[in-house]
């Protein structure tokens, strides 16, 4: 009975120590990204660049997003007015050219909402957050949070401990088990807070796109038919 008793305060302490480490990361992550006053100034961005497709024929081209807490995203690929893919995620619901997206696809653009505002997610969730180890990247070795969302999805976030960055995001579907991921370089600040300029996604480990971000705004609010279908 002592032994058991000793090895559950042991494990206690271990988790202890562990939330704690989480939490340290956590704090470097935020500073890196500019600081909580700055991250809350995120509540609402627009970004413009290109996205370069692997597979899919049509899937290249002018890309643009807005996104906004809490999990609202409009993603616009092609030449306006007929552009050649639009994806709207408003909260519980998403659309896809127009029609209602369910299942992986819905959730996959919750689990892309989730990417575009994931230091803020980290530091507001940041008791909620799973260490998962370490593991190695491109010869870097990197901690894996997990963040349970509130959908019953999750979203992880590979940090470099040492400059606190956030090399790479992943999640998987509850629908069909699909995993996401998406590796993040060219780091540039805007008004303060740090962003990545090159995406590379992946589904399954295959590569499926490559976004290059040319400029990105920080809005006081949303457009207000933004996240409409």
């Amino acid at each position: 009975m002592r032994r058991i008793i000793w090895l559950g305060f042991v494990l206690l302490g271990l988790a202890t120590a562990a939330a704690e480490d989480s939490g340290a990361l956590i704090d470097k992550v935020v500073a890196a990204y500019g600081g909580s006053a700055a991250l809350e100034k995120t509540a609402a961005i627009r970004e413009e660049g290109r996205v370069e497709a692997s597979m899919r024929v049509g899937s290249s081209g002018p890309i643009v997003r807005t996104y906004a807490r809490d999990s609202k995203l409009r993603i616009q690929i092609g030449e306006p007015p007929k552009f050649t893919e639009v994806r709207v995620l408003d909260g519980t619901k998403g659309w896809r050219n127009g029609q209602e997206s369910t299942g992986v696809s819905f959730e996959a653009m919750v689990l892309q909402a989730a990417r575009l505002d994931l230091p803020w997610l980290l530091l507001k969730h940041k008791f909620k957050l799973v260490d998962k180890g370490s593991v190695e990247r491109d010869g870097r070795q990197l901690r894996v949070l997990e963040l349970p969302l509130e959908n019953g999805l999750l979203v992880t976030a590979g940090i470099d401990a040492t400059t606190g960055h956030i090399l790479f995001s992943s999640g998987t579907t509850k629908t069909s088990t699909m995993t996401f991921e998406t590796a993040y370089a060219d780091f540039r600040t805007v008004k303060g807070i740090l962003f990545a300029f090159k995406e590379t996604n992946l589904a399954q480990g295959t590569k499926t796109a490559e976004t290059i971000l040319s400029k990105i705004e920080l809005l006081k609010k949303a457009p207000e038919d933004a996240f409409k279908p």
